[in-house]
């Protein structure tokens, strides 16, 4: 069948050695024309002769890190003959395409790093067509090497020999570098003073307890070693985490001796993406809480670039691998932020710019099934396929925020953005959006954004609406989160069971733990939890005892109550437990919630596993390790009008404290939670002839929560999902918004 035709390619066919492969091909089947990049990321071939064999093997043989979404093929007359196939100018457009994220360094350059014949021996910054950043350096697109951060580094005679060689792994790689000509580190002490042999001294400085800072593909962490108490304590004061878990690095080998890591574990740390997973600690785990205080798991990941094996070449322990930045603020990417925060003793830094910071990506297997907790580096831009007929751009919540743009059936989520209270994130969110439609010029429809009135991404979903002429959908934050479950799995109808610490409610309290139905485009809540009373507002988030105090009056006299809160934790003692109750009986200053989080909150500080919030989830995450272990105790599982009573689990958790193990209560309240919950979605279930209950929210990552909550459905003859492409938490608000504002009928 010998034809001339152009065929158009979208997907991620840019950055990953596509065209390279096309060349190939095309030689092999001895196709005459051109191959060239499109300005919407798609690939154009001109192809003259054969083209049956070549389109099949376009499809079949086409390189790793590539995907096809479209593929078109327009038969034509060409008045001009080709004699060769050759990769041409950039320029055009044709049915758009996706920008590739940052991938791990392959073997065959860790290969060439080790070889002492090679000319990148020891290269920190190696890469090819195979590997390496490509999102993070990216201007804009076409994803040619003058539209990256690579620009400001030409290559030497031997990188542009390897550039024209059709032969050679780095054909046309636009990331293309090497010691003359490429980008490289150097390490400077507090001063700024220049130490030599970066490398190898920036392995003696933390050998000998120095703190770095490392910049790395998508920002810059902080580092220093795993067994030094007096180096994690000075790290927690200078960064202001008491308590946060630290994500550390480790080689595989170092993995499996202090974690239980499973067979489908090593497989998610060993991908190309490269993500922080969190596993288990082993029952002989050695190494220092203060990495992970309180907390049965530890986030782990192995090195990802090459200077990662450069310092594991020198270090024989696992590295504290945080990212430098203040919590909730935008990833560090500039030397003279990293200088000002003067978190580090000493800077080890690379010349290459980073376009897009990108924090890296934390995945937990839950329920057996991998949830996202941030999707960010090695998988952001890359899209998720929704079929939806509409463009939206969603802006997401306010903490832990991402926003989504949808656009040709294709979600594109951000970034991890943080905490858009903070005028830097938010800041660094509105320019984010900006490079996100410069890079994928979309004609938006519809913008979607929370429906709480005074989050800062509701105030921008309005000025950008105004400023565009679109209409603003307001969406109810659990409602996305049930979205996002609907769209993910490709369903027509499902019972979400959408828990987490607080969302902006219909009703204009704030929501938490909800049992919402969704069919043929309608949204409705179905059951929810107990309201329950938080004295001080948003102040019981941060002091669980206050929540105890709000669940448990009424239930208690005045006095039983003050004894059952004065050895709990409260700022100012017993002082400020006098105000609390005094706000409950004059309810001034109480709001009323339903929020699943409060209510686990409440159970931790009863039991004294954590009373005061450090960071986001931090009480309900040391529950979930204290229950570790645990066996059933009998607990009150009483339901009336799908309104479950968290009174009573409460109360049994203060009548059992002082008879029974911790763990066995931890575990048993989280159950009955859990199995009250499953308990309402069930009957929603039957009553609304829907087949399918899912868990959503913040609380969908308590494994033992999901695990009940999975088997009690199954148990009824019920399909279960879970989140597994977008993050369960507010990480995937975003993408549930944008869903919604396409298929809503209410």
């Amino acid at each position: 069948m010998h034809k001339n035709a152009i065929i158009r390619i979208s997907g991620i066919v840019q950055g990953v050695g596509f065209r390279p492969f096309i060349y190939r091909i095309a030689k092999k089947h001895k196709i005459k024309g051109y191959v060239k990049n499109l300005g919407d990321a798609g690939i154009e071939i001109l192809a003259e002769g054969d083209i049956e064999a070549f389109v099949r093997d376009v499809g079949e043989k086409k390189p790793a890190n590539a995907h096809i979404d479209n593929l078109s093929i327009e038969l034509i007359k060409s008045e001009k003959k080709f004699t060769d196939f050759q990769i041409t100018k950039s320029g055009g457009t044709g049915y758009g395409g996706s920008i590739p994220a940052d991938t791990a360094v392959c073997n065959r350059c860790l290969k060439e790093l080790r070889s002492r014949k090679n000319r990148r021996h020891l290269y920190p910054l190696i890469t090819c067509t195979d590997c390496g950043p490509r999102f993070t350096t990216l201007d804009h697109i076409p994803l040619d090497r003058d539209n990256t951060s690579f620009k400001d580094f030409p290559p030497c005679r031997e990188c542009r020999r390897e550039y024209k060689n059709p032969e050679d792994r780095r054909f046309h790689a636009q990331t293309i570098a090497c010691p003359v000509c490429g980008p490289r580190y150097s390490l400077v002490d507090k001063e700024g003073k220049e130490i030599p042999n970066p490398v190898d001294s920036a392995v003696k400085k933390l050998k000998e307890g120095g703190i770095l800072a490392i910049k790395g593909i998508g920002g810059m962490h902080l580092a220093c070693l795993t067994s030094r108490d007096d180096i994690l304590e000075e790290l927690r004061n200078r960064l202001r985490r008491p308590q946060q878990p630290f994500s550390i690095m480790a080689t595989q080998e170092m993995v499996e001796g202090f974690t239980g890591v499973s067979r489908e574990e090593i497989g998610l740390l060993s991908s190309k993406e490269r993500p922080i997973v969190v596993l288990r600690k082993s029952i002989d785990y050695r190494l220092s809480d203060l990495i992970s205080p309180g907390l049965h798991n530890i986030g782990v990941m192995l090195p990802y670039t090459a200077l990662h094996h450069l310092l594991f070449g020198g270090i024989d322990e696992p590295l504290v691998m945080t990212s430098a930045n203040v919590h909730g603020e935008p990833m560090i990417t500039g030397d003279e932020d990293i200088f000002k925060y003067k978190t580090a003793d000493y800077y080890l830094l690379h010349n290459l710019e980073i376009i897009n910071r990108c924090d890296d990506s934390v995945i937990k297997l839950v329920n057996g099934k991998s949830a996202f907790i941030r999707r960010s580096r090695g998988f952001v831009p890359v899209p998720i396929k929704v079929g939806l007929d509409k463009n939206v751009l969603a802006l997401g919540a306010e903490i832990n925020n991402t926003f989504c743009l949808l656009r040709d059936g294709n979600a594109v989520l951000s970034q991890h953005i943080g905490n858009t209270q903070r005028a830097a994130t938010l800041e660094f969110m509105e320019n984010t959006i900006g490079r996100f439609l410069e890079m994928m010029p979309t004609r938006i429809d519809l913008i979607a954004c929370d429906l709480h009135p005074t989050f800062n991404t509701s105030r921008l979903a309005k000025e950008l609406g105004r400023e565009m002429g679109i209409p603003v959908v307001r969406v109810q934050h659990h409602h996305a989160h049930l979205a996002s479950l609907l769209a993910e799995h490709h369903l027509e109808g499902v019972v979400g069971i959408c828990c987490d610490g607080v969302g902006y409610g219909e009703d204009g309290r704030p929501w938490g733990g909800e049992v919402i139905s969704s069919k043929n485009g309608v949204f409705k809540r179905q059951g929810h939890l107990r309201e329950q009373r938080m004295p001080g507002g948003d102040t019981a988030a941060y002091y669980p005892a206050r929540m105890v105090a709000g669940i448990l009056y009424g239930r208690l006299s005045v006095g039983e109550l003050v004894k059952t809160l004065e050895p709990l934790y409260f700022k100012h003692g017993s002082q400020e437990v006098q105000v609390v109750v005094k706000q409950l009986e004059n309810d001034v200053n109480v709001q009323w919630t339903t929020s699943a989080g409060r209510v686990l909150d409440a159970v931790s500080a009863l039991l004294g596993v954590c009373q005061y919030r450090s960071y986001e989830g931090e009480p309900a995450m040391k529950l979930e390790a204290a229950a570790i272990g645990g066996k059933e105790i009998d607990f009150p599982v009483k339901v009336e009008d799908n309104v479950l009573n968290t009174t009573l689990i409460v109360e049994r958790v203060l009548e059992l404290r002082d008879s029974h193990p911790l763990k066995d209560i931890a575990f048993s309240a989280q159950r009955a939670l859990a199995e009250g919950l499953a308990l309402i979605a069930v009957d929603v279930a039957e009553k609304n002839t829907i087949d399918t209950i899912g868990v959503s929210g913040g609380v969908a990552y308590n494994n033992l929560i999901v695990r009940t909550i999975a088997e009690y459905v199954r148990e009824k003859g019920f399909r279960f999902v879970q989140n597994e492409s977008v993050p369960c938490g507010d990480g995937g608000i975003s993408f549930g918004q944008a869903v919604y504002a396409v298929i809503r009928k209410d």
